[in-house]
């Protein structure tokens, strides 16, 4: 199991973009200050310490050069966050730091890098247009959307248009492989975005077709 220690006050820079966090495999834990993260490091082992230097308790520098030190400690992998000037970019070198961000902070460059330390594959949306039906009357545009999850019993999808939960739904789209996905749902789940504006839908199959259903596993393997 990976395991990630955060500081407290950098939590809210993990949001929907940030759901492999939520893998089975991935256990966060967070740290109120540099005393915590210590005590937490030293318990759990942590694969990553995600932390900045204005963190309270030990000076961060005193931290990581206990860290560094201990050898049941040291084999981790550290983000710092900081301003940039010169003098925070030499302190997060001393800290050992493997990467170095700076504020503000660039939150898909931070979910880049923390793939990349715990070697987690970025997960591969894909822009696409859904032609919708709903109550047998087609929208008058097709709706932009990104495809968050997908499978052959059903899809989760990201769109600015207000839709219903429960309402019947008939979809049309092509997956990138070309293959034309077409076929009868219904919106399971409505979820109001709050970053961003827009909604995110669950859409359950209710009809599609066999060869539908093997093109669509087929995109997902």
């Amino acid at each position: 199991m990976k395991k990630i220690l955060i500081a407290t006050d950098l939590k809210n820079l993990f949001t929907r973009r940030s759901s492999y966090l939520n893998n089975t495999g991935i256990r966060v834990y967070t740290a109120d200050t540099n005393d915590d993260l210590l005590n937490l490091h030293t318990e759990v082992k942590a694969n990553l310490i995600i932390t900045h230097l204005d963190m309270p308790g030990i000076p961060t520098l005193d931290l990581f050069r206990i860290i560094r030190k201990n050898k049941e400690l040291r084999d981790v992998s550290v983000i710092m966050i900081c301003r940039g000037n010169l003098a925070n970019r030499e302190l997060c070198k001393k800290c050992g730091a493997n990467a170095i961000i700076t504020l503000p902070v660039d939150t898909d460059l931070l979910n880049s890098k923390v793939r990349q330390l715990l070697n987690i594959a970025p997960r591969k949306n894909y822009r696409a247009a859904l032609a919708v039906a709903i109550e047998g009357k087609f929208k008058d545009r097709p709706l932009p959307f990104w495809t968050e999850n997908i499978s052959s019993s059903g899809m989760l999808i990201k769109t600015e248009e207000p839709l219903s939960r429960d309402a019947g739904i008939f979809v049309s789209f092509f997956l990138p492989d070309g293959s034309h996905v077409s076929g009868y749902g219904e919106i399971t789940r409505v979820i109001k975005l709050e970053d961003e504006p827009g909604f995110l839908y669950g859409v359950k199959f209710t009809s599609i077709d066999q060869d539908v259903k093997s093109a669509l596993k087929d995109a997902v393997k």
